[in-house]
């Protein structure tokens, strides 16, 4: 639904049902009301004789995206504009002030679905206020798939101005749904961006990455890292052809340009002194550097180097012996990677030749006074600023008597240098406790918060998956539970979301001018 304002039709009179019945009295009081509040920022509203005219303006909501508006804007001479756009309950925002030109098409993001918003025009004057010289009113159009079947609880709010995401379904027929989304401080989708199926890999979608300038990384098994707009506009698809390694799970763009990413190679071997084949195959992670510039791919670690892979204490399950599943760059310019497979957080110095330190799992560098603080299956392992580890600990073969069972916890670790201990600084377990066999991550904010998402729920028919902010005492800031119940048949495997991250301040540029409040 699209509406256009008339710029002398006040909003007044465009929305009260009884407006013909007013007195003219009221009508100049809704009139001056309505003037002082919306599209009011800045120096009033009215042509002004040092800004151009607005000739017309009309509001179109995106062909492939019911999230994005365009707002079509044509000027009586070159000039810059900005949008003015507002819901009661989503916030009020204004856009970033477009380049200088007679004919624009300013975009409108940071919307929710199905909801109307009205929206006023400014044009700068010279004095780089805005006339505010016309207004109108769109509607948003509705979620794509599983994300409009999505039911939602939320209490609290974030302290995040946006919250990014990925979400993930694979259906019992095969088909698969992937996303990218960001949520506002009270858990609403206000963007996404659908992931197109990727026949070559049955894995979901991992790697999401906001880069400074509002674009989003993220990485497409079985070809490429894409970067894609916040319009959802491709901007490049760095190819790394599977002979190369195809990355998966994460990646890190370095100051240079390079791309670094965990890739995999079979490995071949002689297992039978172990009561294994004597022609076994191994999946062998490893770490490689694409230069997008030339093309070139350097392996530049692989564990074989280090370690043994005939040794079965340092083996994974099912062939596959590490599995790297996140990386995260240290201060002094070092790598943390995290090992799944064998419960192991593993340090490595910038030129990737020395292992620092390896913590938890087989050969650990560090005992644990109490079994408790042990970890398991963890995900998302990073250094904090007092050089504490924080990771997920997804707890899925601890026994009992260590700490271990149907439950997680995002776990901040204390490493003693000199006496070679692990000691807890901080944990989070929610409550009631939550399980996640698979995915999800941890992150320290920069008010000391933190953000846990518990991002797989085996039980997906019953049990909720969740992204919790909580402070350093344990009380929740936040708490978002979703779980597609009117889908939950159809699915062949939980919905999981592998990462939830602190968001941009903004998608493109815009202000915000006041927050969302809860109905």
């Amino acid at each position: 639904m699209m509406r256009s304002a008339s710029p002398r039709l006040s909003w007044g009179v465009l929305f009260s049902p009884f407006a013909a019945a007013l007195a003219v009295a009221v009508a100049l009081a809704a009139l001056a009301a309505a003037c002082s509040g919306f599209g009011a920022s800045g120096a009033g509203g009215g042509a002004a004789a040092d800004a151009p005219s607005i000739i017309s303006h009309a509001a179109r909501v995106g062909a492939d995206n019911g999230q994005i508006v365009f707002v079509d804007v044509a000027l009586s001479a070159p000039g810059r504009v900005a949008v003015e756009y507002e819901n009661e309950f989503a916030g009020k925002f204004r856009t970033a002030l477009s380049e200088t030109a007679a004919e624009h098409a300013v975009p409108v993001v940071r919307l929710r679905a199905n909801a109307v918003y009205r929206y006023a025009v400014g044009v700068e004057k010279e004095s780089g206020a805005f006339a505010y010289q016309a207004r109108g009113e769109f509607e948003t159009g509705g979620l794509p798939g599983v994300l409009a079947t999505m039911l939602s609880e939320t209490s609290g709010e974030s302290s995040l101005s946006l919250i990014v995401s990925d979400y993930y379904a694979q259906f019992i027929n095969g088909r698969k749904e992937q996303y990218i989304v960001m949520m506002d401080a009270l858990g609403h989708i206000v963007w996404h961006y659908a992931v197109g199926e990727n026949p070559a890999s049955d894995s979901a979608l991992q790697g999401v990455r906001v880069q400074p300038n509002g674009d989003i990384m993220y990485i497409v098994r079985g070809c490429c890292v894409r970067r894609v707009t916040p319009l959802g506009d491709t901007v490049s698809e760095i190819a790394i052809p599977p002979e190369n390694d195809w990355p998966h799970h994460d990646f890190l763009s370095l100051e240079d340009g390079r791309l670094l990413y965990p890739g995999w190679y079979p490995f071949s071997f002689d297992d039978s002194a172990n009561g294994g084949d004597a022609e076994t195959t191994a999946r062998v992670d490893t770490l490689n550097l694409r230069d997008p510039a030339t093309g070139g791919i350097e392996r530049v670690w692989d564990p074989t180097d280090f370690w043994d892979i005939r040794d079965p204490s340092q083996r994974g399950a099912g062939g596959n012996w590490l599995h790297i599943n996140s990386l995260w760059r240290t201060a002094d310019g070092g790598y943390l990677l995290s090992l799944r497979n064998i419960d192991q957080v593993v340090s490595l110095s910038s030129d990737f030749n020395t292992v620092r330190w390896r913590l938890g799992g087989p050969h650990s560098d560090f005992d644990f006074p109490d079994p408790s603080d042990r970890f398991a299956r963890q995900h998302a392992a990073s250094e904090l600023p007092n050089g504490n580890i924080l990771l997920f600990d997804n707890q899925a073969r601890l026994p009992a008597e260590e700490g271990g069972g149907m439950h997680s916890r995002a776990l901040e670790l204390r490493l003693d240098f000199e006496r070679k201990t692990a000691v807890k600084a901080w944990e989070f377990s929610p409550e009631p406790r939550m399980y996640a066999e698979l995915v999800s991550s941890a992150r320290r904010l920069d008010n000391g918060n933190t953000l846990v998402n518990i991002g797989h729920s085996e039980d997906f028919a019953a049990i909720p998956i969740a992204i919790i902010e909580t402070d350093a005492q344990g009380r929740e800031a936040f708490r978002l539970v979703s779980i597609d119940q009117p889908a939950a048949e159809a699915l062949e495997k939980g919905p999981q979301r592998y990462r939830a991250l602190a968001g941009p301040e903004s998608i493109m540029g815009e202000t915000t001018l006041r927050g969302p409040k809860r109905r």
